[in-house]
């Protein structure tokens, strides 16, 4: 079988990364983008097979902009996968915390480690595109005063010094990733569902899909407003259901539609269960050259 080729936001042993390996499998052949819409245009114009791109941390909340780019892009979501996250405070060998002066990292690293920082005045926080650039940076640097924000995976990969164990604001923190691909590619026990739609501008109308959705007996496990770029009095809403029987789910679909004035189908997919992260993630990083 050949071997697929995912587009990820980062590169070797980011978070990306790591989902990746975690989703795939670790031999899986990554492709390195500087953005989240080089990955969504890398899909779109068949120079990878999948992308994967996060959508929402427990800490830091979701992603509004990957939820345009899935739509502008006419991605559709194939699966779904969680992460723990550590976060660690690394500098080069020999470099002490007193001698940092500066801290960089990805914004969503930097976002989920806000009390840490508050307790460091006077170091100045860079954001930089992702965590591996960043240790790259690191490793490189020749001041020592430089320090990064990143996971174990970071540290063993770049051979960088830990200089505090857990900077996150939350110990049992986790980012949720998606799947993408071009065309759709329906698994026969999909049981959740990523869905996209516009209410009609009347009062009341989010209600009525909402209680269209308790009303079938379906789990809606999220709901965002995305702003529609080229109306600013409009939103669009993105919504995850989970569903046991898809016949309810599309009659679900139909009641729906009614009450609105678009509506989509973004993926189905089988929804991951949590027993399996920890253990997956573990090996992964006893893998690690």
């Amino acid at each position: 079988m050949r071997n697929h080729l995912i587009a990820i936001q980062g590169s070797v042993a980011s978070f990306h990364d790591l989902a990746a390996k975690k989703y795939f499998g670790e031999e899986v052949s990554v492709l390195s983008c500087g953005s989240f819409k080089e990955v969504c245009n890398k899909i779109a114009n068949n120079k990878a097979d999948y992308g994967i791109i996060a959508i929402e941390n427990k800490v830091a909340g979701s992603i509004l902009l990957n939820y345009q780019l899935i739509e502008s892009y006419d991605l559709k979501i194939i699966g779904e996968t969680y992460l723990p996250i550590e976060l660690q405070l690394l500098a080069k060998q020999g470099v002490t915390l007193k001698n940092v002066r500066e801290i960089i990292s990805h914004p969503m690293a930097l976002g989920q480690s806000q009390i840490f920082l508050s307790e460091n005045e006077g170091v100045t926080v860079t954001e930089y595109k992702d965590t591996s650039s960043c240790a790259k940076m690191v490793a490189e640097d020749t001041s020592g005063t430089l320090a990064v924000i990143a996971g174990p995976a970071i540290a063993k990969t770049y051979n960088l010094e830990v200089l505090n164990d857990n900077v996150g604001d939350v110990k049992q923190n986790f980012t949720r990733f998606y799947i993408l691909s071009k065309e759709a590619d329906y698994e026969a026990g999909a049981n959740k569902a990523s869905i996209t739609l516009q209410t009609k501008n009347a009062p009341g109308k989010l209600s009525d899909v909402l209680a269209i959705i308790k009303e079938y007996k379906l789990n809606l496990t999220k709901i965002q407003s995305v702003p529609i770029p080229s109306d600013p009095n409009a939103y669009s809403f993105h919504l995850d259901i989970e569903f046991d029987d898809k016949t309810t789910f599309d009659k679900t679909l139909k009641a729906i539609e009614k009450e609105t004035i678009s509506l989509k189908v973004l993926g189905l997919y089988k929804r991951e269960s949590y027993k399996t992260i920890e253990s997956k993630v573990n090996n992964i990083y006893k893998n690690l050259n």
